[in-house]
Order: C-alpha cells, then sequence, then structure tokens
C-alpha cells in the first residue's frame, strides 16, 4: 500500500477519547521523508528480496548435483575442429581436424594429424604422455586441461580433479555470468583472483572453468575455459563447443562435428607403454634386433593394459 504524503505541511489525524474530539498532529517534513524511504525500504527486501541473500548450497553438495546433471558415458569418441585464433582480430584461425577419445573416467586420447605436423596427447588419470612430432614429453597444454573435468563425472572425481586444479571447493558463492546465474565454487563473487568453477543454478552443468596463478592485476596469467551448447549423449550430457581465452584474449575453440557413442577401442590404443612403444619403433635405426625390441614392447603394453580390466 502507497501513502502519498504533502510535501509543505504534512499532517496525522488521531482518534481522541470520543468520536467527536479530534487531535491534529503535525509531522516535520523531513521525518516525514525519512518515514517513507524506510517504509519503501521493507516493502521492496517483501516483495523482492535480494539475490544476494539467497541460499547458496556447500560446494560438496554443488558438486553432487553438477555430477548428477552430467550424468553416465562410458566410451566416447569425438571428431570435432579446434580453432586457432591469431592476435591479429583481422586474420583468419587456424582450423585443424582433431579426433579425441574418452574411456570414463581415467583415460583420454587426442590425435591431430596435419600436412605438417603430428600430435598425440595421452591423459591417464592425471599423467600425461605428449608425442609431437616423434618426440615424447609428460607434459600437457594448458589447454588440454578441459577434458580432465569432461571425464569427471561424481562428486568425488570432481572434487580431486578441481582440487589438483588449484580449486577450493570448500569456498561457494552466487555470482552471474552474462545473463546466467551460477554457483561459483572456489571464490566469493566477483573475486577472480582465484581458481574456480561455475555452474549453472538452473542446470548445475559447467559453464565455466577459470585457473589463475592467484593474483587479480594485469600481469597475473589466467585462462578461461567455457562450456557451452550441452547436449544429451545417452544418459550424461556433453557440450558440444569449448571456448578458451588466455589473460582476456580468445585464443583457441573448440567445435564437435560427429560424436560416436561406446566404440570399440584398441587397447594398445589408450596405454600409454603402448604409445612409447610405437615411437621408439618408428624413429629405431634400421637394426633387425631393435625393431624386434620395439615389436616386443608394444605386445608387452597391450598384454599389461588387458590386465587392468581382467
Amino acid at each position: 500500500m502507497l501513502i502519498n504524503v504533502p510535501a509543505e505541511d504534512t499532517r496525522k489525524m488521531v482518534l481522541g477519547n470520543g468520536p467527536s474530539r479530534m487531535k491534529m498532529m503535525v509531522i516535520p517534513p523531513q521525518r516525514a521523508a525519512g518515514l517513507m524511504a524506510a517504509l519503501a525500504v521493507i516493502l521492496f527486501a517483501v516483495i523482492w528480496p535480494p539475490e544476494a541473500g539467497a541460499y547458496v548450497p556447500e560446494g560438496p553438495h554443488i558438486l553432487a548435483l553438477t555430477a548428477k546433471a552430467m550424468g553416465k558415458l562410458a566410451t566416447l569418441q569425438i571428431e570435432q575442429k579446434r580453432l586457432i585464433y591469431p592476435p591479429s582480430a583481422d586474420a583468419f584461425p587456424t582450423v585443424r581436424d582433431e579426433t579425441v577419445t574418452y574411456v570414463m573416467p581415467r583415460r583420454f586420447r587426442s590425435d591431430i594429424v596435419t600436412d605438417r605436423t603430428k600430435r598425440t596427447v595421452l591423459d591417464v588419470g592425471d599423467q600425461t604422455l605428449t608425442v609431437d612430432d616423434g618426440r615424447v614429453t609428460p607434459d600437457l597444454d594448458p589447454f588440454d586441461v578441459y577434458q580432465r573435468l569432461l571425464r569427471s563425472r561424481t562428486r568425488v572425481q570432481l572434487m580431486k580433479t578441481l582440487n589438483k586444479m588449484g580449486v577450493e571447493t570448500a569456498i561457494s558463492s552466487l555470482g552471474r555470468i552474462d545473463e546466467s546465474v551460477v554457483f561459483v565454487l572456489g571464490a566469493h563473487y566477483p573475486d577472480e583472483s582465484a581458481s574456480q568453477l561455475a555452474v549453472d543454478k538452473a542446470t548445475f552443468l559447467p559453464l565455466r572453468l577459470l585457473l589463475t596463478n592467484g593474483k587479480a592485476d594485469p600481469m597475473g596469467e589466467r585462462l578461461d575455459i567455457y562450456y557451452h551448447d550441452w547436449q544429451k549423449v545417452q544418459d550424461g550430457w556433453f557440450p558440444t563447443q569449448v571456448v578458451f581465452f588466455h589473460n582476456g584474449r580468445l585464443e583457441m575453440e573448440i567445435r564437435t562435428v560427429r560424436m560416436r557413442v561406446n566404440p570399440a577401442i584398441p587397447a594398445q590404443m589408450m596405454d600409454p607403454e603402448a604409445l612409447k612403444a610405437s615411437v621408439a619403433m618408428t624413429h629405431a635405426d634400421s637394426l633387425p634386433e631393435q625393431k624386434q625390441e620395439a615389436v616386443d614392447a608394444i605386445r608387452q603394453g597391450v598384454q599389461d593394459f588387458q590386465k587392468k580390466f581382467e
């Protein structure tokens, strides 16, 4: 109910001891204005409660709901486009065809083959083997960490993955990204100096993973990974677009072209020892005994891999 109070001479009627006796009380304009302001605040709080005071679940509860929303997937093979954006906004991005294979939850493989380069990444748990034009390293491209979140589909897996990325899952807050209201794990919104994960408040699907070195100043390193266009895939959900910003600049984008659910995957394809042995065989000298050692290493690697699932 709204009350209009004249500004020049505000008066209030108060009943006396009888129906015919009335007493006039004058309220100064300054006090009347204060009363009206207080009444307006009370009415606003009742009708439109502030979002900042909304209930925010604890981190483990949010992760449990996120795991449930992401659902279960077994094996997934994806043909996708990897767009690498140059520093100049006027230049076109470089497009590479990439095939990625997920064997949930522990194994991931990426293969990129072009006329000039051949790159394979095998990520098992959180241990990585990268083969770049025949050179073997244990390094994981920082941009490739996006897939570790997608492999984590239980509360425990999500918590372990995020903690290893530096996200403090015990901290949760309510925030906003563009038009979406989100739950933020790892920081008190709008603080962006700490690594954090934002999940959509309505769907609980991951929306943004921010990885930082803990500095809010312009010299601080930060990688923003946005997960877009989640699609239903059997009993789970999977994003068909992933966008990467490094220090505020668009650097890479992944677009899904085709998915294969539960394809037959050769055991040696997902085994690090078999991959290392195949590289050794490819670059071995022409001596027969060296090539035979490489073949034996591959065979042993496959046998060891198969035993893990027996």
